[in-house]
C-alpha cells in the first residue's frame, strides 16, 4: 500500500512539472501562430482582403484560438518606438492610446465579436488604399497623410451585407498599416459599429462634457499677431478621457505648430460623461474647432 502511495505521489509530482513546459509550449504556439498570421500576406487590396476572409472563416467555423491569434498579430510591435519614428513628437504622444493595454484589449475584442457577427451573413469584404484613393477634400484620411513623415501603406476595409447592395451601406471594418511586413489594425480610430451591426431601436446617448479646459494662446504665435483656426479630431474613450487628440488640415485651417499643439494639449484636458449604446458606455469621435485670436 506504502509503496503504490509512493508511486502514485510521484506520478503526480512528474505531471505537476510538466505544466509550466506545457503552459510555455502553447504561449510560444500562440505567438508563433499570430506572426504566422499576419505575415503571410502580400502589401496590397487583395491581400488585406485576403487576411480578413480568412479571419471570417475563423470566426465561422468557431475557432477562437486562430481568430485570436490574427488579431493579437496585428498589433504593432515596439509601437511606442514606431509612432515616434513616424510622426512628430508631439503628435506621437497624443496618439499612444494605440499601443495603451487598457485601450487596445476591449477595441480588439470588439473586433473578435465583429466578425462573429459577419460570419454569419453573407456579403463581401470591400479595400480601398488609403494612399491611392484617399477620401475626397482635405479631411482626415488626408491630414493622416501629411502627418507621416515615412513612407506608410494605409488601407481602408468594410463589409457589405449581401442584403445591401450600395457600397454606401457597409459595415466600417478599420484602418489597417503595413508594417514590418504585416497588416497592423489602427485600433485606435472608432470604425465599426458596437453591438449589432444591425439594431433598429436601439438608445444612443451622446458624450457630454463636464470640463473644459481653454487652450493657452502661444506667447510667440501672439507676438507675432498670428490667429486662425485648429481643427482637432480626437476620440472619447468609454472612461470618459480623451485620447489621440491631434490637429487636422483643410482648407481655412491653420498649419501654425504652436497653435496647432496648444490645441491638442487643452483637448486632451478634457473630460466627458462617455456616450452610452444600450445603456453601455461607448467610444466615439469627435472634431471640435478652436479659433485663436488676441481677442479669443
Amino acid at each position: 500500500m506504502k509503496v503504490m502511495r509512493i508511486r502514485q505521489i510521484v506520478g503526480l509530482l512528474v505531471l505537476l512539472s510538466a505544466f509550466p513546459a506545457t503552459i510555455r509550449s502553447q504561449e510560444q504556439n500562440v505567438s508563433a501562430t499570430a506572426t504566422a498570421s499576419t505575415s503571410t500576406y502580400a502589401n496590397t487590396t487583395e491581400g488585406l482582403k485576403h487576411l480578413l476572409l480568412d479571419m471570417r472563416t475563423a470566426a465561422k467555423e468557431g475557432n477562437e484560438y486562430k481568430l485570436t491569434a490574427f488579431v493579437k498579430g496585428m498589433e504593432i510591435p515596439n509601437c511606442g518606438a514606431w509612432l515616434h519614428r513616424m510622426y512628430d513628437s508631439d503628435k506621437a504622444d497624443s496618439w499612444m492610446g494605440l499601443c495603451e493595454v487598457k485601450f487596445r484589449d476591449p477595441r480588439e475584442r470588439e473586433m473578435m465579436e465583429l466578425f462573429g457577427r459577419i460570419a454569419k451573413q453573407n456579403g463581401k469584404i470591400t479595400t480601398r488604399k488609403v494612399n491611392d484613393n484617399p477620401q475626397p477634400g482635405k479631411g482626415m484620411e488626408w491630414g493622416w497623410l501629411q502627418a507621416i513623415k515615412l513612407p506608410l501603406d494605409i488601407y481602408w476595409a468594410s463589409w457589405l451585407p449581401t442584403s445591401e447592395p450600395k457600397e454606401s451601406e457597409a459595415d466600417p471594418i478599420g484602418y489597417f498599416m503595413f508594417i514590418e511586413g504585416a497588416f497592423r489594425w489602427e485600433n485606435s480610430i472608432q470604425s465599426f459599429k458596437p453591438s449589432q451591426t444591425k439594431i433598429t431601436h436601439a438608445k444612443i446617448v451622446q458624450p457630454k462634457l463636464v470640463k473644459k479646459v481653454d487652450p493657452i494662446y502661444p506667447s510667440e504665435a501672439a507676438a507675432r499677431n498670428i490667429v486662425g483656426t485648429v481643427r482637432v479630431y480626437y476620440v472619447i474613450g468609454g472612461d470618459g478621457l480623451v485620447y489621440n487628440a491631434h490637429a487636422i488640415s483643410g482648407d481655412g485651417l491653420s498649419e501654425d505648430p504652436s497653435l496647432r499643439r496648444a490645441a491638442e494639449e487643452a483637448v486632451l484636458q478634457w473630460r466627458y460623461e462617455p456616450g452610452t449604446f444600450d445603456g453601455k458606455p461607448m467610444q466615439s469621435t469627435v472634431t471640435v474647432d478652436i479659433r485663436f485670436s488676441p481677442n479669443h
